[in-house]
């Protein structure tokens, strides 16, 4: 017969937690490296808030709508446009003007337009230009 204090709400032994611990962690890392990940379709126009899908759901193909990749691909062209017509302009005002307090504010104008365009929805103070 078995010995008086049975075994039903024992406390586990320093063994009997490190096997059981053992178990767990290699049964969690053997899921992680078989974990098939899905793939990115348009990687170069995935935007971060599109990727945070992957904290989900990791095995879901990303695409983009049709939509959404038209919209976004003109969003980059007229960024580039944006971006080559402000090199145009700056260059021909370097030759004209030399002195340094004319090229301080155009630095600061070009700053001003990329934070619009990039999307950004805070506060925006007007400047007088004079």
């Amino acid at each position: 017969m078995a010995p008086p204090g049975g075994k039903i709400n024992r406390p586990k032994t320093e063994l009997g937690k490190k096997l059981f611990k053992r178990r767990r962690v290699l049964g969690r890392q053997k899921r992680k490296q078989h974990q098939i990940i899905g793939a990115v379709v348009d990687r170069d126009l995935i935007t971060v808030h599109h990727l945070k899908k992957r904290r989900s759901s990791p095995r879901a193909n990303i695409t983009l709508s049709g939509k959404k990749r038209r919209k976004l691909l003109k969003q980059l062209q007229h960024m580039q446009k944006e971006k080559s017509t402000m090199e145009v302009e700056a260059a021909p005002q370097k030759k004209k003007d030399s002195s340094s307090s004319s090229a301080a504010p155009q630095k600061k104008k070009q700053k001003q337009k990329k934070k619009a365009g990039s999307g950004g929805h805070g506060d925006v103070e007007m400047e007088d230009v004079a």
